[in-house]
């Protein structure tokens, strides 16, 4: 009985909801209520989390490549850069908070090559698997 409790209660916490995406609106205020400044920051951050996770839900919904009515949704990475607790941490955390998907810190001058003395860039998504309850699935969508 025990186990068939914790599987399902993995099971409903491990989906993320993507018909719950909230509108870049509803990000950006989110994040005022827990950032201070950072206006331009917030605003960018809210339209490009909510088109990533729209080009996700699009893959993951067949709408990706081999269709001809597929809209393209182009790829883009974002990079926080700012002086010392300027929030970076602050607003990535929140986000993924606010989302409900895992997250994870990773010092990148740690890194080396593999063979060498020091982290392995194996160890970043380690990181995030296990911020995921080493759900596969669920750290796929990580922060």
């Amino acid at each position: 009985l025990c186990n068939e409790i914790i599987e399902e209660e993995l099971a409903e916490t491990s989906e993320v909801r993507w018909e719950e995406l909230p509108k870049p609106r509803e990000i950006y205020e989110f994040l005022e209520g827990y950032v201070v400044g950072q206006e331009p920051a917030k605003k960018a951050l809210s339209v490009a989390v909510y088109n990533h996770y729209k080009r996700v839900q699009a893959g993951e919904n067949g709408g990706g490549a081999g269709r001809e009515d597929a809209i393209e949704l182009a790829k883009s990475n974002i990079l926080l850069l700012g002086p010392t607790g300027s929030g970076k941490t602050l607003l990535a955390q929140t986000l993924a908070r606010m989302l409900n998907v895992p997250f994870a810190i990773a010092d990148a001058t740690a890194l080396t090559e593999a063979g060498y003395v020091g982290e392995d860039v194996e160890n970043i998504l380690l990181k995030l698997i296990q911020a995921a309850d080493y759900d596969v699935k669920k750290a796929e969508t990580g922060i």
